[in-house]
């Protein structure tokens, strides 16, 4: 009886042991789209978990409204799930730390893969995009056409803002409760920084934002012309809008979610957005009136290069990637290779698959056929790796200066648009050029760090 207990207590210790020593079969997966949670989201758990039926892997999907601030917490805490989409606050110096590689750079590229710089360091890529977008301006194409407006012909920043001024002038006059030709969403904050998605068509060039911009003291404003520099053309356009009065009454009601029903109405002209908003329009529209989806139309950013082409960027919005302290790497990188690749998760979301080979959305195939040359920015060489990271954190008046020029945050731009709204309302009095220039400045201190630290421009 006394070697049958200890037989037994062997035989258990070793169960505990083989079971302590196993990979957990069930990961969990953290995405900003809960819009998407019982949806889109639940197919693609239910499809991998039916592919590997017999291995009893199982997703667990946690979706968080206040994504880039709860998932940046929890990275610090160490908490962050096993498989989930890279917070735009890692810095790309900082991947390895949090993340685990998914491949080297140069051989995904020749695989034909797109998107993968947007979260790569040092030749390893730790992101995997989950589709790309375009960018550009979402345009009502009913309004247009009643306006007698067309988008083809708005190549520049002049036309444009005359275009607007032509529909807000038959909106008021024609439409009921009419809302702006050109809506900014400025309260969002975010909708504010959907502009520098257009940082390549107006500079005209495919290398500026990681080769030139770092370096560029006439970004914004040039100095020896006195005028709007590369890139502050495009902001100066956005002041102009704004004080013309074609815009919102209110920049501090956000009204997003409004906003696609207003569109559908035709109550609104046009909004700088990315491409992945156009399915969200699209079904607002359908919702709103059967057919409707056909006036939800797309443009570039109305800048020509000074070859005479439009370059627009493409580019990920999110990658996904595999936590580096995950107790099963190798099931939370299946999963992702997964949900990119053989679910398609960009088909079914209406954004460009990451992949060379793959089918534009219809409405993205238009826009290129239209002329526009849709390209992926040229990543920086290893040897100038975090240059315009280095830059914007030193794009500031001084080390108190909380509205620092880093090109994606929503704080500097914000308060640009605030003061255009001031002025439209007579409670300042202040011209883009000044402001612009005192942008420049502040960004000017950040080209100086640049320069000590990688040299002059490449």
């Amino acid at each position: 009886m006394k070697k049958l207990f200890v037989m037994l207590c062997f035989i258990f210790a070793l169960f505990v042991l083989v079971a302590c020593g196993e990979e957990p079969k069930i990961i969990t997966f953290l995405t900003n789209r809960t819009d998407l949670r019982n949806t889109i989201l639940k197919e693609a758990a239910q499809a991998f978990e039916s592919k590997y039926e017999d291995k009893g892997y199982k997703i667990r999907i946690e979706t968080i409204t206040d994504y880039e601030n709860v998932v940046s917490t929890r990275i610090s805490g160490k908490n962050y799930g096993d498989v989930l989409l890279i917070p735009q606050t890692v810095e790309n110096k900082d991947l390895d730390k949090y993340f685990v590689s998914l491949g080297k750079t140069d051989e995904m590229t020749t695989n034909g893969w797109k998107g993968i710089n947007t979260k790569a360091f040092q030749g390893h890529v730790y992101g995997l995009p989950v589709g790309l977008q375009a960018s550009g301006m979402l345009i009502n194409l009913d309004v247009f056409e009643k306006a007698n407006v067309d988008p083809a012909t708005l190549t520049t920043p002049e036309a444009f803002l005359n275009a607007m001024v032509t529909i807000n002038n038959y909106g008021k006059q024609n439409i009921p409760d009419f809302k702006a030709a050109f809506y900014t969403h400025t309260a969002t904050g975010w909708g504010l920084t959907q502009w520098a998605a257009g940082i390549t068509t107006a500079a005209g060039n495919k290398d500026y934002m990681n080769l030139v911009l770092p370096w560029d003291k006439k970004a914004f404003y040039n100095s020896t012309t006195n005028e709007a520099g590369t890139i502050g053309k495009m902001y100066e356009l956005l002041f102009n809008l704004i004080t013309s009065n074609v815009v919102e009454s209110s920049p501090t009601t956000d009204a997003w979610e409004e906003s696609k029903v207003w569109f559908a109405q035709g109550k609104i002209g046009a909004m700088a957005v990315g491409s992945w908003a156009i399915v969200q329009f699209e079904e607002a529209a359908e919702s709103y009136q059967a057919g409707k989806s056909k006036d939800v139309g797309y443009m570039p950013y109305p800048f020509t290069g000074s070859d005479g082409k439009l370059y627009v960027s493409i580019s990920a919005d999110y990658t996904i990637g595999v936590a580096k302290n995950s107790k099963n790497k190798s099931l939370a990188e299946l999963f992702a290779k997964f949900f990119v690749e053989e679910f398609n998760f960009a088909e079914k979301t209406g954004n460009i698959p990451p992949k060379a080979d793959a089918t534009y959305p219809e409405k993205i195939q238009a826009f290129q056929d239209s002329g526009a040359i849709l390209v992926e920015e040229t990543p920086a060489p290893l040897q100038y790796e975090g240059a315009l990271s280095l830059a914007e954190k030193n794009a500031a008046s001084s080390i108190t200066d909380e509205k620092r020029i880093a090109i994606w945050d929503s704080v500097w731009i914000l308060d640009f648009a605030t003061t255009a709204f001031d002025v439209r309302d007579n409670k300042q009095n202040k011209t883009a050029k000044e402001l612009l220039e005192a942008i420049q400045q502040k960004w000017n201190n950040g080209v100086a760090e640049v320069e000590k630290a990688y040299g002059q421009k490449p």
